[in-house]
């Protein structure tokens, strides 16, 4: 006796590359997603968080968002988790639309999303297996933000522990229930969006930190069937010996810090007294992120091999070349070229890219990484100032700092000062709030 379920994760519908969209090859892709999904008959759909890229999705990534999860809702019960780039309102809308308006409600749901880290609000949800055998048990937990830890705490001393601390509690709180009263025909799931330590991260290009400080202990993960993981983009088992749990990763190369990765759904079987089969079914739809670098010689001798997909190419120069992107389109002709830098021999600092400098600014984390570095700041201070900034950058909620205090939070974070050990509330200065969450 067996359940399956099938494992999807981190969407990011609305990221770009550079300044073109993907609409075409996300659409593809989910098509290829929602067709294994139906090709493998789950009794549960998990999707581990990050449904969306920016915590105020355009219309058009919110239809395409609701229609996808919509026609999975007709394979099999939905739950999806909310990501640190998801709004928790956002989700609650697509969960009301999807649900007929609020007419299917708990367990009647087709699709239910778990956006509260309350002890009181957790995702707690039973499915039976299509073949009524079994009933697959799941807990859902929400992103918790290092600096924003909403969780009620029964012992207050943990409102000062560790992130590791509080997230083995909160874990063990949500286990704890996912537990009682269980028969001997329940199979267990758990699915949650968290950095586990020991995960290897795919190399973004976005000046983003996984800090081991943001981390949750591999081995405080509940003992269960199965854990959907999301929020790593890199497909891949947690590191720890034996235990089934797998982050599904992100459907398409998201940017050229993945380039070369395979992506993909999870699918897994599961059953009481069984070893799990799990397996990750490579997806096919998306394009492929290419980075060229070296001498025009050397780009012009891989260039045959590129054909149609996304390119960022680094180029060694001796003197400005007002030709070059010509050249390498020539070059490339079935590709598109994201980005074209110059790198002068000899000089060690990035040179701002050729083709988007004339019309856009630099990437600001970059500037800020390098400003600081340049400066000194370097290291673990420099993980949290970097860490600071991408929490800052995000819309406020009502506990965010005004734009006006985010120097002071900055200059805390590259002292080493916790953020959440800040009185936030005598630096605000603004009433405007929105209920947004941070971008990894």
């Amino acid at each position: 006796m067996t359940g399956r379920v099938f494992h999807t994760s981190d969407w990011h519908l609305g990221r770009q590359i550079g300044r073109h969209r993907r609409d075409s090859e996300v659409d593809a892709v989910l098509d290829e997603i929602i067709a294994i999904a139906a090709d493998y008959g789950p009794d549960l759909i998990v999707h581990s968080g990050d449904v969306f890229d920016s915590p105020r999705p355009s219309l058009d990534d919110m239809r395409r968002g609701s229609e996808a999860l919509r026609r999975l809702g007709t394979i099999a019960p939905v739950v999806v988790v909310a990501g640190n780039h998801d709004t928790t309102r956002v989700l609650e809308f697509l969960e009301y639309v999807l649900n007929d308006m609020g007419v299917r409600e708990g367990d009647q749901a087709r699709v239910r999303f778990a956006t509260e880290a309350r002890p009181d609000r957790l995702l707690l949800a039973e499915y039976p297996t299509r073949n009524g055998e079994l009933t697959l048990r799941i807990g859902a937990l929400p992103y918790l933000h290092p600096n924003r830890f909403t969780y009620d705490f029964a012992d207050p001393a943990l409102t000062t522990a560790t992130y590791a601390e509080r997230m083995r509690t909160v874990q063990a709180e949500l286990y704890r229930r996912l537990t009682a009263d269980r028969g001997p025909r329940d199979v267990l799931v758990y699915a949650a969006h968290l950095f586990i330590e020991g995960a290897l991260p795919s190399y973004s290009e976005r000046r983003i930190s996984l800090s081991t400080e943001y981390a949750a202990a591999a081995a405080d993960l509940p003992d269960v069937g199965y854990g959907a993981l999301g929020h790593i983009h890199k497909p891949q088992p947690v590191g720890r010996a034996g235990f089934p749990a797998y982050y599904a990763g992100s459907p398409l190369q998201m940017d050229f810090g993945e380039t070369g990765e395979t992506k993909g759904v999870v699918l897994a079987e599961i059953g009481p007294g069984t070893n799990p089969r799990i397996e990750l079914e490579p997806l096919t739809a998306g394009r492929r992120l290419v980075r060229l670098e070296g001498t025009l010689e050397q780009i012009a001798h891989h260039a045959a091999r590129v054909g149609d997909a996304w390119v960022k190419a680094v180029v060694n120069v001796d003197v400005f070349d007002p030709s070059l992107p010509a050249t390498l389109a020539k070059m490339l002709p079935r590709a598109t070229l994201v980005d074209i830098d110059e790198r002068r021999t000899g000089t060690a600092h990035r040179v701002l890219d050729r083709q988007t400098s004339t019309t856009e600014l630099p990437d600001i984390d970059d500037l800020l990484h390098d400003y600081l570095a340049d400066r000194g700041t370097g290291g673990l201070a420099l993980d949290r100032a970097m860490t600071a900034f991408t929490h800052l950058r995000a819309e406020p909620d009502a506990d965010d700092p005004a734009p006006c205090c985010e120097q002071t939070l900055l200059s805390a974070a590259i002292a080493g000062q916790p953020l959440d050990a800040i009185d936030r509330s005598s630096l605000l200065t603004s009433t405007d709030t929105t209920d947004a969450e941070t971008t990894r």
